[in-house]
């Protein structure tokens, strides 16, 4: 299998064609991942574009070698020398192919693949992804301008929905000794008194700027520093991702120099994954459905729904098949466009609504009644009757009802109508850093945020700007991530279609 060679465990050196053949693979389990995340509508919020295409890049590199190998092997053999040939220029031209095959094989040696492949089977083994090979920076004191590309560090794979970073990399034991003889460092095996010492040296303490400690580092260490300056610049909900080394082919416990770098490496709060500690190869098909967090999973029995999502359940854009009007805006147009590829309430609203109470506050429902009632179409209102109830029908008759007036089935799972709610004036339940919150919101924003808040519920909603406003607040007000509202942040949305200005039905 392709992990048991990218693990180096096979003796015969590897032929462009085997690299080949695993490349492929490779790249055809990121390409089937790729319309995963397009059929779950995180194509655009999972990052995996760079790493696809240095894949690809080293497809064609092997490509190359491949035809380059197959041209020598089939070059007839200098072994056997035909009669009356000059065994000088017959020695000449042997050395020559002998050359260009070893020149081949020494680059089917040195291929990125191994590396790509263990990146690929971190991801296997982790879920909530969200991006493969991304640039984090972190900033110094007085850093001059030009200066942003060196104080960066870059993340093989960021998991656990941000929380959790992975870097590899294929060191072996003699790759790390010989960086750790160029520095000058004397064989540590050869005073009892420098091992006494190195024991006792207390925890290692470094700040964010780089300083003459570093250059005394070996680049592994180095490498780690950066991204531990690079992860405290992060806060997701007042905490900073750990940081994990991949480090496969580093064997512990064999040489004390080893050990004590990797011991190093722990003191700066790292988890390490050595060769006994290594990941076991992972079935693409098997994980595939675990490598993304469902978010529907930790959604409350009863779901918080806000105007923008009231709107995109009774919006044309949502139940109908469209045609771009001559007077849609560039924004109606494009959700046209949007609407095409997605499917919004099949794929994505129907899903997350199932199976729950829905509910709404007093002031989210007005509102979303004063929008249809000024420019919705008649579908529009007629579906806004139903999903609030305004007809008195069963949950089954408004159901049919919606089917109806809809180009997709309405799931029996769904229920209806929406109830509204009113919310209490002074709420008890919420925490200290929500007054900060609430002085930056809307009066609507306000009924329903903190409404979802204060009963602890989900609140569903497509308004990227507050979600990210709340967010920028508790970063600096919360105390820690318990304080924080549950919110789902639905990641398109849809207006209504309604009238052309100045037309009056």
């Amino acid at each position: 299998m392709a992990q048991t060679h990218s693990n180096g465990h096979s003796n015969a050196p590897p032929t462009a064609a085997d690299l080949l053949q695993r490349c492929q693979t490779l790249l055809s389990e990121l390409e089937s991942f790729k319309e995963y995340l397009k059929s779950r509508k995180q194509d655009h919020q999972v990052e995996i574009a760079h790493f696809r295409n240095t894949v690809k890049s080293e497809l064609r590199t092997l490509q190359r070698l491949t035809s380059a190998q197959e041209a020598s092997a089939a070059q007839p053999s200098t072994t056997s020398k035909p009669a009356g040939s000059d065994p000088e220029d017959e020695d000449g031209h042997g050395q020559d192919a002998e050359e260009k095959q070893q020149t081949t094989q020494h680059t089917v040696n040195s291929s990125n693949l191994p590396f790509l492949e263990n990146v690929w089977g971190v991801v296997k083994n982790n879920t909530g992804l969200q991006a493969m090979q991304k640039r984090f920076y972190w900033q110094e004191k007085g850093m001059k301008r030009g200066q942003k590309k060196q104080n960066s560090a870059l993340v093989d794979v960021v998991a656990g929905d941000g929380l959790q970073w992975f870097k590899v990399s294929l060191l072996t034991n003699n790759r790390l000794l010989f960086d750790k003889a160029k520095l000058g460092w004397e064989d540590a095996s050869s005073s009892e008194d420098e091992e006494s010492d190195d024991q006792a040296e207390p925890k290692q303490e470094f700040g964010s700027k780089k300083d003459e400690a570093d250059d005394n580092d070996v680049p592994l260490v180095k490498m780690t520093k950066d991204l531990v300056r690079a992860a405290r610049e992060v806060k997701i909900r007042t905490r900073s991702p750990k940081i994990t080394l991949v480090l496969p082919k580093l064997r512990e416990g064999e040489v004390v120099e080893i050990d004590r770098i990797l011991d190093q490496l722990r003191s700066l709060g790292v988890r390490l994954l050595t060769s006994s500690s290594a990941y076991p190869p992972a079935s693409f098909s098997t994980v595939m459905p675990h490598l993304l967090t469902d978010p529907f999973a930790s959604f409350t029995p009863t779901l918080n729904i806000d105007c923008t999502i009231l709107l995109a359940l009774v919006s044309d854009f949502s139940h109908c098949s469209v045609t771009t009007e001559p007077w849609f805006h560039r924004a109606l147009k494009r959700q046209v466009e949007i609407e095409d590829e997605e499917n919004l309430l099949p794929s994505l609203l129907f899903p997350a609504l199932a199976d729950r109470e829905l509910v709404c506050t007093d002031e989210a429902a007005r509102r979303m009644r004063e929008i249809v009632d000024t420019i919705g179409t008649a579908g529009e209102k007629e579906r806004t009757k139903l999903f609030m109830g305004d007809t008195g029908f069963s949950a089954e008759a408004l159901r049919g009802e919606l089917e109806k007036q809809s180009r997709f089935s309405i799931p029996s799972s769904l229920r209806l109508p929406i109830l509204t709610q009113v919310p209490e004036e002074q709420p008890t339940t919420l925490p200290p850093s929500a007054e900060a919150v609430k002085a930056q919101l809307t009066s609507i924003n306000q009924s329903v945020f903190l409404h979802g808040w204060a009963k602890g519920v989900t609140t569903v909603t497509s308004n990227r700007t507050v979600v990210k406003q709340i967010e920028n607040i508790l970063a600096k007000e919360a105390s820690d991530e318990k304080e924080w509202p549950l919110i789902w942040l639905c990641p398109t949305a849809r207006s209504l279609v309604g009238k052309e200005k100045g037309r009056r039905e």
